[in-house]
């Protein structure tokens, strides 16, 4: 008979290879935005849309941040900019980054978590050109983006932001999520959200990787460059 630690690993090794090739065919279906629905006029903010390695992130003008966000405006004050992102409340944290943690936090997420992270100077020069692109959006869409960020914050019973422990250095700040954290509803699921609620045409939908939302954010990004209505180095 064959033990049961053997059983066990077999039975994770095919789960892994099944999500592999799950998120690879997913992968691969590339959607355009339409081009028509792509936002030209009264474009007065500009966002940054960040793609590194597995994860994407939203990168926004702090004082905007603090103008229109309740839960964002104590970590935004005095800063320049602040940057936010959504994944697995133990993985994402660095509380377990093992093979079988990050497995779990697609088939079994116990929480999810935000992490922001803020800066007193321009970041560019930290976040390689090649993995942000610059995003104009309304005064309206920006109200929309910053509501979608609230409402990605679990509260406590008195409706404060609930903090969570970071396990590495120099990650920012930690905070329960609201959402559930799945191989459907990772990361990126939720960052094509954010873009939308920015009025941005993305499809988030099953865009289960960083670069399937990132080559999205990146037409419209080139698109609006063309119209001279953002700067990638910005």
């Amino acid at each position: 008979m064959m033990p049961v630690f053997a059983i066990a690993c077999i039975a994770r090794a095919l789960r892994l290879s099944v999500l592999s090739a799950l998120l690879f065919l997913i992968a691969s279906c590339t959607s355009v935005p339409a081009k028509q629905k792509i936002p030209v006029a009264n474009t007065e903010h500009i966002i940054h849309f960040v793609y590194r390695e597995w994860h994407t992130s939203i990168l926004i003008d702090a004082n905007t941040a603090a103008l229109y966000s309740k839960h964002l405006k104590a970590e935004a004050l005095g800063q320049r900019y602040i940057r936010i992102g959504w994944g697995d409340g133990n993985y994402f944290t660095g509380k377990s980054k093992s093979v079988g943690a990050a497995t779990k936090a697609l088939i079994a997420s116990s929480h999810s978590a935000l992490q922001v992270i803020t800066y007193m100077q321009s970041p560019f020069a930290s976040i390689p050109e090649e993995t942000r692109v610059a995003i104009a959006i309304s005064d309206k869409g920006m109200r929309n983006l910053l509501r979608y960020l609230d409402e990605s914050f679990a509260l406590d019973e008195s409706g404060q932001p609930i903090p969570l422990q970071a396990y590495v250095e120099d990650a920012g700040h930690f905070y329960r999520a609201s959402g559930h954290y799945s191989v459907f509803s990772n990361c990126n699921t939720w960052s094509g959200r954010a873009l939308q609620a920015a009025g941005l045409p993305v499809r988030s939908s099953l865009q289960l990787t960083a670069q399937s939302v990132f080559e999205q954010a990146s037409y419209i990004s080139h698109h609006q460059q063309a119209l001279g209505l953002v700067d990638q180095l910005e």
